[in-house]
């Protein structure tokens, strides 16, 4: 579709007009594989990302921030901060193991032959079910919640948003352009419509000719 690749920096705005190649684009980032298919995505040393690198939001509004591979990463760096801090961690240890020795002794007086395991920290942290406090009541707070997200996904390399456009207006879009530079963040806003807002856009028209680059 396109003569030469399209570089990613920040926030860079895709506007693809006509409707079969935009849904033909939109699939192939649903079936993006490591190694084939007709969608290529590199980064500078032109070595393909892997399917597991990228992190594509349709939904903005249904996005689970909360995921458990989310959770996950924030549970470690939680036991971390904690681990730093010797009397927080031996005070919680204490504690930790005064409530399983009172369980355990309940289990022994049960009817039926109970068991149990060790609780680790991190277990500690699912069952108090801590979790990331969603206060967004629009969907450009959304958006800034998931580039909060995102920053904690490690293996993810890119982060594309579709139809994104439809839903912030001009100066919004202006935020959260800042809002990626100022963390570093290579997003990928996929649109069927030009708008403004961003520094960075380039509009595919129906004969695949380049209407406007703003590089």
């Amino acid at each position: 579709m396109l003569d030469e690749p399209i570089a990613i920096s920040g926030a860079t705005s895709f506007v693809i007009q006509e409707t079969q190649i935009f849904a033909r684009f939109i699939q192939s980032l649903y079936q993006y594989t490591d190694e084939n298919g007709d969608l290529k995505i590199f980064d500078q040393n032109y070595k393909r990302l892997k399917s597991g690198e990228l992190m594509t939001i349709i939904d903005i509004l249904g996005y689970d921030v909360n995921s458990a591979s989310v959770l996950q990463l924030i549970y470690k760096d939680l036991e971390m901060q904690i681990s730093d801090e010797p009397e927080i961690k031996t005070k919680v240890e204490q504690l930790l193991c005064e409530v399983t020795s009172l369980i355990d002794k309940e289990i022994l007086n049960f009817e039926i032959d109970l068991e149990m395991e060790d609780m680790a920290l991190i277990d500690l942290f699912k069952a108090l079910r801590i979790r990331i406090e969603i206060q967004t009541d629009t969907v450009f707070e959304r958006a800034l919640e998931i580039i909060q997200v995102f920053k904690y996904l490690a293996k993810k390399k890119l982060l594309i948003f579709v139809n994104i456009g439809a839903y912030l207006t001009m100066e919004e879009l202006k935020s959260f352009e800042e809002y990626t530079e100022l963390h570093n963040i290579p997003v990928l806003l996929i649109d069927r419509y030009p708008f403004e807002g961003l520094k960075k856009q380039i509009i595919l028209d129906e004969d695949f000719v380049i209407l406007a680059s703003n590089l």
